[in-house]
């Protein structure tokens, strides 16, 4: 009996030292994970427009200054169409009206009137047939429109024209004041005789009238100061 109650002393003991052999175990604090904020995106820059280049302004030409009035006389008149080249010879006022030099190969010019090429009009004439013999201008009538007229001056130059238009009139009832107007644009005004001879008259009852205007890339020059005279029809 008494070994049985030491024995129970004993294990009672042990209980106590274990019991008191281990350590109160602490408290652990698991931590609670910290959401990491999902970063907003940056929004993107709208990048400033870049001002537009200030436009260089076009410089306007100047005007190219007219040239000066031709001053040379006229010499020779070449239509290919025609083949004609003949002498041409300035002539004035005869009675009132444009003298005719009397030669059937002669050209007259009015040189009262406009140089060919000059602003108005450049009057030429020549006799359709005289002495007996054909004149240069014979033809004259027989032009097409566009076809050219080259006419030389005394200093050496050249100028270029173009048919305009043609036309054969009766003497009595052509507009005689038109057809020797010397003032308007540039022009050059070619006129011969045509049809039979009218003896009251002393001349041929139709006339050949051309014209001329400067070819196209002809510069026409400023019109003269001085008014031109009037030619009697």
């Amino acid at each position: 009996m008494k070994r049985r109650i030491v024995s129970l002393c004993l294990c009672a003991l042990l209980v106590v030292c274990l019991t008191a052999c281990q350590e109160t175990p602490k408290e652990v604090f698991v931590p609670t994970p910290v959401e990491t904020p999902t970063p907003s995106p940056s929004p993107t820059p709208t990048p400033s427009p870049s001002p537009s280049p200030t436009p260089t302004p076009t410089p306007e030409p100047s005007p190219s200054p007219s040239p000066e009035p031709l001053t040379a006389n006229p010499v020779r008149v070449r239509i290919e169409a025609l083949s004609v080249d003949s002498e041409v010879r300035g002539t004035g006022p005869k009675d009132g009206s444009m003298d005719v030099v009397p030669s059937h190969e002669i050209i007259s010019w009015y040189n009262l009137g406009a140089i060919p090429g000059n602003e108005g009009n450049a009057l030429l004439s020549g006799h359709n047939r005289w002495a007996g013999k054909n004149g240069v201008l014979r033809e004259l009538d027989m032009l097409e429109i566009g076809d050219v007229m080259e006419i030389d001056y005394e200093d050496g130059t050249t100028a270029s024209f173009s048919l305009e238009s043609v036309f054969v009139y009766y003497l009595k009832t052509a507009p005689s004041a038109e057809i020797m107007r010397l003032d308007g644009p540039a022009r050059v005004t070619v006129i011969t005789c045509k049809g039979p001879f009218n003896t009251s008259w002393g001349t041929s009852e139709n006339r050949i009238v051309a014209t001329f205007v400067p070819s196209e890339g002809f510069v026409i020059p400023d019109p003269p100061v001085t008014p031109f005279p009037t030619v009697k029809p």
